[in-house]
């Protein structure tokens, strides 16, 4: 259990690391002043301009210290104001600063002081024109970078239709309104508008894109077994989304995302709770469909509803993150969206290099083969056995629930692997076998204590059969404190 915890320990100082650079780069916030230039075409586009209803007559630029500039306005009833271009960033956010000719300011980044200017008039005539809208996914949507075109059914804003939607990612209100053919709503601020603007997202015919008119309803769920493929050492298995009709996304669209679920009251420190997460964009469900309790190395199947996105489809599952050896691969075929995972059940496979000698020790193997006498062939046979069957027991106990059976089953697969070394006839044989035997030497102890100890302390369980688990794990370990803490918990269940 020390590996499992040291990884998990790991996991949480990098999440932290993360996050401390994340609230880093967060406070380090624009300069509330500026250099000459940037002051100087600032106040150029806010001269005449009209602020919370008042004329600008007047603009100029100051700089209070040496370096930094700021601007003085002059307001049509005489007023003089001293603003810095925070300020000027805040108010362009709530719609306090409109330019001449119905513009308005944009800031694209907390980080820096530059800034645009969305011509409001240009927009609005292109978005009462435009039949498409590409969107581009950005910011921390788990599509980032992604773009979808979708029909659009109408243009509005956000005060005529009463709505309350609230502000961007960058604090920016928003004030316009897509109705998209599929249903989904899509609210746009004056910063979104400009990017739109930008990358010529308002299209008045369909590009080489193909265009979302509708949602795709998931129908149902399937399993794709194990396939192994033996000559290196890996297996692929999926899940795979059937949908109602062809689906016209490409693979790119369908991202994945990995996080711990928050443990709940029945969980325990031994329970898989970290979840995978495949979106599906453009999709619902109209109804529930079947789930998986056990694939392979992932648990809990299931697809629901996005809360907190249109038209989303979430694919869970949770999963022992150290067994997710390579990111999950998306297929796209007709209506069906199939996910691929890569099971490694030959360590040597982790990089290139360790891929190539076991591929040039195989191929040793296959010349020496027709050599063989009768019992060779036989203690290969009885090899390739008990390894099969090794490996097909540790299927077994990662899908059972009941921790003792789990552990029963994983003791019966060590079993199965040490006799597969013994019957090994080649270096590469006994890499395999041996490999398999030492990971589990290694984690099952910790694993036995940690459930034996919740047993002895009033959890579920059968004493007796946690008791002999604890005398198998007695016997795979040398490690003194480990000795002394399943001797300790052996003789509170009574051994």
């Amino acid at each position: 259990m020390m590996h499992a915890a040291t990884t998990r320990a790991g996991r949480a100082a990098l999440l932290l690391l993360a996050l401390l650079i994340g609230g880093a780069a967060a406070a380090m916030a624009a300069p509330r002043f500026t250099n000459k230039d940037t002051a100087l075409e600032l106040a150029k586009v806010l001269d005449k301009g009209v602020f919370r209803g008042k004329l600008i007559s007047s603009t100029f630029v100051q700089s209070p210290e040496v370096g930094d500039y700021q601007i003085k306005v002059v307001l049509d009833d005489g007023t003089e104001l001293n603003w810095n271009i925070d300020q000027v960033r805040l108010w362009s956010q709530d719609d306090s600063i409109t330019l001449q000719k119905n513009r308005v300011l944009v800031f694209p980044s907390l980080e820096t002081n530059e800034f645009g200017i969305l011509d409001k008039n240009e927009f609005t005539r292109k978005a009462l024109r435009a039949r498409v809208y590409a969107k581009y996914y950005s910011g921390s949507d788990v599509l980032a970078g992604q773009v979808i075109d979708f029909a659009i059914r109408r243009f509005n804003l956000v005060d005529l239709l009463k709505l309350h939607p609230g502000r961007d990612e960058l604090g920016n209100q928003y004030h316009y309104v897509l109705d998209f053919e599929t249903g989904q709503r899509e609210f746009l601020s004056y910063l979104d508008a400009w990017r739109t603007l930008n990358r010529n997202g308002l299209l008045d015919e369909p590009g080489t894109e193909p265009v979302m008119h509708d949602t795709y309803k998931l129908e149902s769920l399937k399993t794709i077994p194990l396939h192994r493929i033996v000559e290196n050492g890996t297996g692929t298995f999926g899940v795979e989304m059937q949908f109602d009709r062809p689906v016209q996304l490409r693979p790119g669209h369908y991202p994945f995302r990995l996080y711990e679920r928050k443990p709940g009251k029945t969980s325990t420190p031994l329970d898989n709770n970290f979840v995978l997460e495949i979106t599906a964009p453009n999709a619902v469900m109209t109804q529930p469909v079947n789930r998986f309790d056990a694939l392979e190395f992932l648990n809990e199947i299931h697809a629901v509803p996005d809360g907190e996105h249109q038209n989303r489809v979430l694919l869970r599952a949770m999963i022992a993150p150290e067994v997710l050896t390579q990111p999950p691969e998306v297929a796209v075929t007709g209506r069906n969206v199939s996910v691929v995972f890569t099971k490694v059940e030959d360590q040597s496979v982790f990089d290139r290099k360790a891929l190539h000698e076991a591929e040039l020790k195989r191929k040793q193997e296959r010349l020496l083969a027709p050599t063989l006498t009768p019992p060779e062939v036989e203690q290969r046979r009885l090899y390739r056995q008990h390894m099969e069957t090794g490996l097909g027991q540790m299927d077994k106990a990662r899908a059972q629930s009941d921790l003792t059976a789990r552990y029963e089953i994983m003791l019966a697969s060590l079993a199965n692997f040490r006799e597969a070394a013994i019957q090994a006839s080649s270096d590469l044989q006994l890499e395999e076998a041996l490999r398999q035997r030492n990971y589990l030497i290694e984690r099952l102890p910790g694993l036995i204590l940690e459930h034996a100890q919740a047993v002895a302390g009033g959890a579920s369980g059968d004493k007796a059969k946690a008791l002999a688990l604890v005398r198998a794990a007695m016997e795979l370990t040398q490690e003194p404190k480990m000795q002394q803490s399943l001797t300790a918990v052996a003789k509170r269940l009574g051994g």
